[in-house]
């Protein structure tokens, strides 16, 4: 591995499938990134517990775009996994049906089914229909131009806010906690890893969080690279 004058960091949010319906984003994408970036590390939204797994567990829960740049990179980068998907299943593998009884996944059905919260739904509404055409037939540079990450700010307040004092509270208090976590298990790798060369893949709507986080624990002791420099 090389050292550089300082650490390099690039936070490259990924859809997750998303982009089966999207004419102008593909897989192909994400790795054209990581080739010309040239890490000497990857960050992979896998839990560190299910980092060293086979293939076939790891299909079983996470996204492809996460397990094929493990298997792709992991003979010429390190790997490392950051994803957290609750204390319940800290240090062990993944159950089956976890996500089926995930209270969180509970919750979000319930949400979705109940008549009420109209008024929230609404709020909801109104920003994906502005936030979910800035990743629609766009190219992964364009989803990661910051735009994106502006309105799930103001998604995830508005569902803190929303659900407060609520019987959904727990769904956007877990959600704030994921994002908590990854971007601690995020710094803890960039700490790991001074000099180096680092590019993490998340899921978009963690970028923000995640880069957030970065700067206001690294301030300029860090370069945070743009995606479309």
């Amino acid at each position: 591995m090389r050292k550089t004058e300082k650490t390099e960091v690039m936070i490259l949010g990924t859809l997750h499938g998303i982009h089966k319906d999207n004419k102008f984003y593909s897989y192909d994408d994400i790795f054209l990134i990581i080739d010309k970036y040239k890490p000497d590390i990857i960050g992979v939204e896998i839990r560190n517990e299910d980092i060293l797994q086979q293939r076939k567990y790891l299909e079983k829960y996470y996204p492809y775009e996460m397990i094929e740049a493990k298997f792709r990179y992991e003979d010429d980068c390190k790997i490392y996994g950051f994803d957290w998907l609750g204390d319940t299943i800290k240090d062990k593998l993944i159950p089956d049906k976890y996500f089926e009884t995930l209270d969180v996944k509970t919750l979000e059905k319930q949400f979705d089914s109940i008549d009420g919260y109209v008024k929230e739904k609404n709020m909801i509404k109104i920003i994906d229909n502005i936030r979910i055409p800035l990743i629609i037939n766009h190219t992964s540079e364009e989803c990661n131009n910051g735009k994106y990450d502006l309105l799930v700010d103001v998604l995830y307040n508005q569902l803190e806010e929303m659900f407060k004092d609520t019987p959904f509270e727990k769904m956007s208090s877990f959600y704030i906690e994921r994002d908590k976590q990854i971007s601690k298990n995020i710094i803890n790798i960039i700490k790991n890893n001074i000099g180096q060369r680092i590019i993490f893949l998340t899921g978009i709507d963690h970028r923000a969080f995640a880069i957030k986080a970065i700067r206001e624990y690294f301030k300029d002791e860090i370069v945070l690279k743009e995606i479309y420099n």
